[in-house]
């Protein structure tokens, strides 16, 4: 090897010798950050707290760096840094975290996002209100929920990392975290709701397509459990609508097939499916057009004399009109030579003329 190759692997190593990590420097910068968290810096404090981390070689000294970022980003109100800060000693340094408290914090952090706090985008512009960063919602309720799936907050949360799912357009994923609420927390506050999202969401699902009548038919089901689950609930009235709309829908599946059948030639096929509406679904408004057709395809079939009409299902509800009241137009916008802009009407003040006739 000749003598510039040598003395370029010196240079190296020399300058390589500063940077390596020390924990004499780690333990000097933590303290320098614990003066600036005492002075309330707690910017400038958890900053110091990430460099001692990068520089310490002891494990405790790194956890206890990493331990100190957690208040110092907390004091500072960056949520996000402390929740990867959190993440880091569990993932890390497990033998030093405290998980019970730690995931309740990533259960706190994640609510605050879902109602609407969101870090500084800048931590220099911080005086500017509208300068934040992004939603981290989902990512920080599904690494809680990850962490402790049956925590006590997990049904609250699960329901709102399924809305959160559904704004976003996520659907599948939305309807699986309503399944898991009802599967692992049949006996929690939040079952109720996850009952009446998911059947109301394949209920949804079922009006836009339905191929085999599967989303309807789960829909349908969950509705009548909710109903038999909590039956005074406030909400049994729209279910029983719902279930009655849900009917509607499959019966009206079935007719659509039967129709396609009879223009394919497929007499006898068509003729299962219209029996099918008139056996399962007598009172859904698909019955009189399935009993019209099924007597056009079948001769010697001999339809019902009576049938109930399906309106007579839904509930019915007294309308009144808003009362008219009685109003005087004392002056309009163009009539007013530009003084006014909308119309003066009278306040009805009593008159002289009034006073006489109330003495």
């Amino acid at each position: 090897m000749d003598k510039s190759k040598l003395l370029m692997l010196a240079a190296a190593f020399l300058l390589a010798l500063p940077l390596a990590a020390d924990d004499k420097s780690a333990d000097d910068a933590y303290r320098e950050g614990l003066a600036l968290y005492q002075a309330k810096d707690y910017k400038a404090a958890g900053d110091k707290f990430e460099a001692a981390e990068i520089e310490a070689d002891s494990p405790a000294i790194k956890a206890n760096s990493i331990r100190a970022q957690i208040g110092a980003w907390r004091m500072c109100r960056l949520l996000y840094k402390e929740f990867e800060a959190i993440e880091s000693l569990m993932e890390r340094f497990p033998e030093y975290a405290d998980f019970v408290e730690l995931v309740k914090r990533e259960y706190e952090i994640a609510d605050a996002y879902y109602q609407g706090k969101r870090d500084l985008a800048f931590w220099s512009l911080r005086w500017i209100p509208w300068l934040v960063g992004d939603d981290k919602s989902i990512e920080v309720f599904e690494k809680a929920l990850d962490r402790a799936p049956f925590a006590e907050s997990a049904p609250e949360a699960r329901l709102r990392l399924a809305y959160l799912f559904d704004q976003k357009g996520k659907v599948k994923e939305s309807l699986e975290q309503l399944r898991i609420i009802i599967r692992d927390f049949p006996d929690a506050k939040a079952c109720r709701y996850a009952y009446l999202a998911l059947a109301n969401g394949l209920y949804e699902l079922s009006r836009r397509g339905d191929g085999d009548g599967a989303y309807n038919r789960e829909s349908y089901e969950l509705f009548k459990t909710f109903l038999e689950k909590y039956p005074d609930a406030p909400e049994a009235p729209w279910v029983k609508v719902r279930m009655v709309r849900s009917r509607d829908i499959q019966a009206g599946r079935l007719y659509e097939l039967a129709e396609y059948y009879e223009r394919a030639g497929r007499k006898e096929a068509s003729e299962r499916y219209l029996a099918q509406v008139l056996k399962d679904y007598p009172d859904t408004t698909s019955a009189d057009a399935s009993e019209r057709l099924l007597v056009k395809l079948d001769s010697t079939f001999v339809p019902e004399d009576f049938r109930e009409k399906p309106e007579g299902r839904l509930p019915h509800y007294r309308t009144r009109p808003i009362p008219a009241e009685a109003s005087q137009l004392l002056i309009a916008p163009g009539d007013s030579d530009r003084r006014f802009l909308l119309p003066v009407f009278s306040v009805h003040l009593p008159d002289e003329q009034d006073k006489e006739k109330s003495e």
